[in-house]
C-alpha cells in the first residue's frame, strides 16, 4: 500500500492559505494591495472584533467584470502575469494568483464589485473557498471585499492570535504603511464603527512626518541619489528623535513595504557616530528599482525582497544618507520639543556667512560595508560663536546669532582629536613624538600576544612599541597630535580597543584605535580651561567635518534660543 498520498483539494488550499493569511493584519494587506493594483484612490478599512469577525475593504477603483468574478477565486488565477518571463518585469503588487482563494479557504466571503463599463455590479459569496452563488447586484463602480468569521474553517489558528488591541495595531500598521507609500491615496480605517485613523490625500512628506512622528515636515532631512539598478529618496528624522527600538523605520522597494535588513543597516551605518549606542535612527526610504534588479518572488507575501547588487547598493545608500545628514544643521536645541524654526534660521545664518564656508575637513567613504574616512573640502553648517566663559568646569558657554549654546568641552574635544588622527593617517601616517625617556609598560598574557600582532596598526597611528620581555612593552612615541597624558594608561586602552573589548564603537579596528585614543587624552569634566584654550577649542570644533556630536554619539552642544529663553523669563 502506498504511503504517499495526494492531499485532498480543500485540505491542500487551507495549507496553502497558511503561508498567505496568518492574522487579520495579512487580510488587509492583500486585499489593499488588490485596490491599489486597481489603481483605486479612496479606500475604506472597516475591522470588527479586531478582524476576525468582519473585514471590510472598499474601494473605487476599476472593478471585476461579471465573467471574471468566478476565476477571482481560483488558485493560480492572476490578470498580472502570464509567461515564467513575466516575473522579470512585474511591477503590480498581487501577481501569485493567491490572496483571494487563500482568504475565501479560510473565513466567510462577499464580494460586490462593478467594472465601470458595466450596467450593475456582481456579488459572489463563497464559504471556505467554495462558492455558493454569484449574483447581479446594485453597487457603484469599485469593489468591496468582506471577510466574515476568520479562521472559521482552521479554528486551531485562532489560538496564537494576539490580545485584541495588539491586532488591531497590527493591522493599524499595515494601513499607515500603505498610506505612506500612497500619498495620492486616501484612507479611512475604523475599529468597530469608531474612525481610528484618516488618512487624506497628501505630499509626501507630510505622510512621512505623520509616520515618523516628526511633527513638522520642515524637521525631516530629505535624502535622494542614484543606486544600482534605480534610485532611493526619503525623509531621515533627526538624531536627537533616535528610539530605543527600530519602530519608526520604513522600507519600500517599488512602492511595496519590506523588511530589508540590508537597508536598514545602510541607513544606520549613514548615522555613525551621530547616536549613541542602543538609539535607533527613523527614517521612511524609497527604492525605485528596475524588476531585473530584484527579485520579489522570495517570500509568500512578499514581505521580502532580494537585491542583485547588495554591496554596492549598500554603498550608496549609505553615502546619500550621510550626505544628507552632513549637509543639514544638527545643532540640539533645549526646548523639550525641537524647535525646527529655529534649525531652520541656524542653517540661514550659516549659508549668510556667519560661519566659515567652507574648509578641510572629512568624508565618509563606503567600502565593502565598512566605514573610512577620507579628506575633502566640505561646507560647514556652525555659526561664529563668540566664547562667554566655562560654567561648572564642565561646560564652555558661548553666544552665536540668536541663541546661547552650551558645549560640552569633553565632548568636543574627543570629536577634534579623532578626526586629527584620522584625517593624518588618511594623509600617509600619524606623525610619532618621540618620548625623551621610553616607558616600560606591563602587559597581560592577552595584550603581550595582541600587541605582537597589531604593532603595524599602532605605528600607522603615531605609537611606537616594542616587546621588552615576555610581559612588557617599551613605549616608545605616541601620536604628535595628542596631549599629554597617562602614556601607560592609554596603551592598555588601545590595545582593548584593538581587540574589541572596550566600548569604542565601530567595527574597523583602527577607527576603535583612533577613538580610544582621542577619548583618553581628551579634555575631562573638570578641567580649568583658560580663555584662549576655549578659543582655540572652538576653532578646532568648528573644522570637523562633524562638530555636533562625540563619536559615542553624545551632542557636543545644546543651543538655547532666544525665543526659548523669553517663554523661560515669562517674557513672551
Amino acid at each position: 500500500m502506498s504511503r504517499i498520498l495526494i492531499l485532498e483539494r480543500s485540505v491542500a488550499e487551507r495549507i496553502a492559505a497558511g503561508e498567505v493569511v496568518e492574522r487579520p493584519a495579512s487580510v488587509v494587506k492583500e486585499l489593499i494591495e488588490n485596490s491599489l493594483d486597481a489603481g483605486a484612490r479612496q479606500i475604506v478599512i472597516e475591522i470588527e472584533g479586531a478582524g476576525l469577525r468582519l473585514i471590510r475593504v472598499t474601494d473605487d477603483g476599476a472593478g471585476i467584470t461579471a465573467d471574471d468574478v468566478p476565476l477571482a477565486f481560483e488558485r493560480f488565477a492572476t490578470s498580472k502575469i502570464s509567461r515564467i518571463e513575466d516575473l522579470e518585469t512585474v511591477q503590480s503588487f498581487g501577481f501569485r494568483g493567491e490572496a483571494l482563494p487563500s482568504i475565501a479557504a479560510t473565513s466567510r466571503v462577499t464580494m460586490v464589485t462593478r467594472d465601470a463599463g458595466a450596467s450593475a455590479a456582481t456579488r459572489a459569496r463563497l464559504t471556505g473557498g467554495a462558492i455558493e452563488d454569484i449574483q447581479p447586484h446594485g453597487a457603484p463602480p469599485g469593489t468591496m471585499v468582506e471577510v466574515r468569521e476568520l479562521f472559521f474553517t482552521t479554528p486551531a489558528r485562532l489560538k496564537f492570535m494576539k490580545s485584541p488591541a495588539r491586532e488591531q495595531a497590527l493591522v493599524a500598521e499595515v494601513v499607515q504603511k500603505a498610506a505612506l507609500a500612497h500619498p495620492d491615496v486616501t484612507f479611512r480605517l475604523t475599529f468597530d464603527g469608531r474612525e481610528a485613523a484618516y488618512w487624506p490625500k497628501a505630499a509626501p512628506v507630510d505622510r512621512a512626518a505623520e509616520a515618523l512622528a516628526a511633527g513638522r515636515p520642515v524637521e525631516l532631512i530629505p535624502v535622494s541619489g542614484a543606486v544600482p539598478g534605480g534610485t532611493m529618496r526619503g525623509w531621515l528624522a533627526r538624531p536627537e528623535r533616535a528610539r530605543p527600538t527600530r519602530t519608526g523605520q520604513h522600507v519600500f522597494v517599488c512602492g511595496r513595504p519590506v523588511q530589508s535588513a540590508l537597508v536598514r543597516r545602510a541607513v544606520e551605518q549613514g548615522y555613525a557616530q551621530l547616536l549613541p549606542v542602543g538609539r535607533f535612527p527613523g527614517f521612511a526610504m524609497f527604492l525605485e528599482l528596475r524588476p531585473s534588479s530584484i527579485d520579489i518572488n522570495v517570500h509568500p507575501r512578499k514581505l521580502e525582497v532580494r537585491f542583485r547588487d547588495e554591496s554596492n547598493l549598500f554603498g550608496a545608500i549609505t553615502r546619500h544618507v550621510r550626505t544628507a545628514l552632513l549637509g543639514s544643521p544638527l545643532i540640539r536645541h533645549a526646548a523639550a520639543q525641537h524647535d525646527a524654526r529655529s534649525a531652520i534660521d541656524q542653517s540661514a545664518a550659516v549659508q549668510a556667512g556667519d560661519a566659515p564656508q567652507s574648509a578641510v575637513g572629512l568624508s565618509l567613504e563606503i567600502r565593502e560595508g565598512v566605514a573610512t574616512y577620507g579628506s575633502m573640502v566640505v561646507n560647514h553648517r556652525l555659526p561664529v560663536l563668540r566664547p562667554i566663559g566655562q560654567l561648572l568646569g564642565t561646560y564652555i558657554a558661548a553666544e552665536g546669532p540668536g541663541s546661547v549654546y552650551l558645549i560640552d568641552q569633553h565632548a568636543a574635544h574627543e570629536r577634534v582629536l579623532y578626526e586629527r588622527l584620522i584625517a593624518a593617517y588618511r594623509r600617509g601616517g600619524v606623525t610619532s613624538q618621540t618620548l625623551a625617556v621610553p616607558i616600560p609598560v606591563d602587559l597581560s598574557p592577552a595584550h603581550a600576544v595582541l600587541l605582537a600582532g597589531h604593532r603595524d596598526q599602532l605605528e600607522q597611528l603615531g605609537f611606537q612599541v616594542e616587546p621588552f620581555g615576555l610581559r612588557t612593552a617599551l613605549l616608545r612615541a605616541v601620536p604628535a597630535t595628542i596631549p599629554g597624558a597617562s602614556l601607560d594608561h592609554l596603551l592598555h586602552r588601545a590595545l582593548a580597543a584593538l581587540a574589541g573589548d572596550g566600548d569604542e564603537p565601530g567595527n574597523d579596528p583602527l577607527e576603535r584605535l583612533a577613538i580610544a585614543t582621542a577619548c583618553h587624552t581628551a579634555i575631562r569634566a573638570g578641567d580649568a580651561l583658560e580663555p584662549r584654550a576655549i578659543t582655540a577649542l572652538l576653532n578646532d570644533l568648528a573644522a570637523t567635518e562633524d562638530p555636533f556630536t562625540c563619536f559615542h554619539g553624545r551632542p557636543t552642544m545644546i543651543a538655547v534660543s532666544r525665543e526659548q529663553l523669553e517663554r523661560w523669563f515669562l517674557r513672551s
